[in-house]
């Protein structure tokens, strides 16, 4: 009898226990997956930093070497064979302060600031780092003889400039190599906005790279060779966790919130079952929810990788009240259900379509067909939905061959069909498809009357995550992948999608052209 009681709630705790499974493999894959990026970005600017110092090193030996071959060719070079040949030199190095020339520590020579010669150049610059022109800066000294030296004024900006790192949030700190608490240049960029003024904070400390370049480069006054200690910290060396984490809380939230759901209708069936003859086809009709609920189990534990389909399938069998009446708020609650499962199954494909396509390994089964079939069966699927909005939609297709992966194609066709489903106006929708072959390509052009989109807007529409704007995201929805994807697959087979719109209010257009079949993509 015990036993008998317990019935009703074993599948849904193990339907519970599968959902959780999966959002949890699903949170750790993706975590996983974003600090192998984390790590390959901090190696990419670690390279790109070492790089660029070794090519402005090299300049700068490269000027040295000019102004020394210039004394070692003549027995004695005027002020204005010096000053001719330096011009020239900094002509195509605007970045370097100034040039000395030193008998001793005395400066018979400097370019282009001229007032600094006949001094004593300890005199002048006593302390390190060297402020020249009122910039800290490097003074790496060259031998030019026995008695004359060569010095070269950099400012410590001159390795790493601005516009190296190619992000939009950053901080970059270039340390003294003799007091760790000294900051020798500093620069920052953050919305677009850069400055010079930087101050790490902890948690930016903990998530920063040191990159250290030893130079071939003796400093005058540091009297040993430059060592350059770099720190950066990049907005991309942070984990960036809100898509994982709704991930895990929505599974965690569901994984309760079905069983619940599950036990109230086997509670039900069971009271059902204890009726007259008269509801005998009800309690058929349970017996296969029951079947179903079986193979639903069976799914799950073969595909833990797809969790949400079987949940939205429940939820709209539940919605359609074939099982009995449901108060609103039991209604309410189903459709919210059916809705966020909807959302995750989509956030996840469009997820893991996305980060093939960065990796390069999204495969196509191309093959040659007939595109307008692939057009006209695409429609034939999403016909209800059209019919249950009200929106009408006109064909004029061409029959065009070529060679297409056909899941792909119909996948990128049926994005761009609901997404124009979504915007466009219930009962007066209209949504125009075309195809056609034109100049080598099949054109397929998708127009609708729905909201539009703004002109400064359309140029960001197929980068990953991209949202036209928060109000319509909290509307429509969407984790701004789709059409990133659509973009990738339609570019894998060689051509190429855009969208346009003359405005808020005026509806969307996009164009897809792929080559046909015989051309080469």
């Amino acid at each position: 009898m015990n036993a008998k009681k317990s019935s009703p709630f074993i599948i849904p705790a193990l339907v519970g226990a599968f959902i959780l499974a999966g959002s949890l493999i699903v949170f750790f894959q993706l975590s996983s997956y974003q600090a192998q990026i984390i790590e390959s970005n901090k190696d990419d600017y670690t390279k790109v930093i070492e790089n660029t110092i070794s090519r402005r090193e090299g300049r700068v030996q490269t000027i040295s070497s000019g102004i020394i071959g210039l004394y070692g060719s003549s027995e004695r070079v005027s002020s204005a064979e010096f000053d001719r040949f330096a011009q020239t030199i900094l002509g195509s190095n605007s970045e370097i302060l100034n040039l000395f020339v030193l008998d001793g520590s005395t400066i018979v020579e400097s370019y282009p600031i001229k007032e600094y010669v006949g001094h004593d150049f300890d005199f002048l610059f006593p302390d390190y780092p060297t402020v020249v022109a009122g910039q800290k800066a490097m003074t790496a000294e060259f031998a030019i003889n026995e008695t004359a030296s060569l010095v070269i004024a950099v400012p410590f900006g001159y390795f790493i400039p601005e516009g190296t790192i190619l992000s939009e949030q950053y901080k970059l700190v270039l340390l003294s190599p003799i007091d760790d608490n000294e900051v020798l240049y500093s620069v920052a960029k953050s919305g677009g906005a850069s400055g010079s003024v930087v101050e790490l904070l902890q948690k930016e400390k903990d998530n920063a790279i040191t990159v250290e370049y030893k130079t071939n480069l003796f400093g005058h006054k540091l009297k040993k060779y430059y060592d350059l200690r770099y720190v950066l910290w990049d907005a991309s060396f942070e984990a960036q966790s809100y898509e994982h984490t709704i991930i895990l809380v929505a599974g965690v939230v569901l994984s309760f919130v079905i069983p619940v759901l599950l036990v109230r209708t086997n509670l039900l069936r069971a009271r059902l079952q204890e009726k007259s003859e008269a509801l005998e086809r009800a309690n058929e009709e349970l017996k296969k929810v029951e079947k179903s609920k079986d193979e639903f189990v069976t799914m799950i534990v073969h595909d833990l990788k797809n969790p949400l389909l079987p949940i939205k399938a429940y939820s709209e069998i539940l919605l359609s009240q074939k099982l009995g009446q449901l108060n609103e708020e039991q209604a309410k609650r189903l459709h919210s259900i059916s809705t966020s499962a909807i959302t995750l199954q989509k956030m996840i494909q469009d997820l893991l379509d996305a980060n093939k396509l960065e990796l390069g390994k999204l495969r196509l089964d191309i093959q040659e067909g007939n595109l307008s079939e692939l057009v006209r069966r695409t429609m034939s699927e999403l016909e209800p939905e059209f019919r249950k909005k009200g929106v009408a939609v006109s064909l004029e297709l061409q029959d065009v061959s070529c060679r297409f992966d056909s899941m792909r194609m119909g996948q990128v066709f049926q994005n761009i069909l609901l997404n124009a489903l979504d915007f466009v106006p219930d009962k007066t929708g209209k949504i125009h498809i075309s195809l056609k072959s034109e100049g080598g390509n099949a054109v397929i052009t998708i127009a609708d009357n729905g909201i539009g989109i703004p002109k400064d807007k359309i140029d960001g529409l197929f980068a990953k995550f991209y949202q036209v704007s928060t109000d319509k995201n909290r509307r429509y929805g969407g984790s701004g992948l789709g059409l990133s994807v659509c973009k990738g697959i339609v570019e894998g087979h060689g051509g190429m999608i855009r969208a346009e719109s003359d405005g808020e209010g005026k509806g969307t257009t996009m164009h897809i052209m792929i080559p046909l079949a015989g051309k080469s993509a």
